[in-house]
């Protein structure tokens, strides 16, 4: 039998943690996206760029959940 964890609510310090991983996880991913701009590799670029959007998303939201609003 699996759990479900969809409607688990995390703890502040485990937000504070994935909010520091995703912000760690975004300055790497526009140094990659640096480097890959000045080789032009189009395929590294594109993935940075995904890398950046899915990690600034997941930083707003545990910013916001350590903020304590209502999702």
């Amino acid at each position: 039998m699996e759990k479900d964890f969809s409607g688990k609510k995390l703890s502040r310090k485990t937000n504070k943690v994935l909010l520091i991983l995703n912000v760690v996880i975004f300055v790497a991913a526009a140094v990659v996206l640096a480097g890959s701009i000045a080789h032009d590799e189009v395929v590294s670029v594109v993935a940075m760029l995904l890398v950046m959007v899915a990690s600034a998303g997941n930083a707003i939201m545990s910013l916001i959940r350590l903020k304590g609003k209502k999702l």
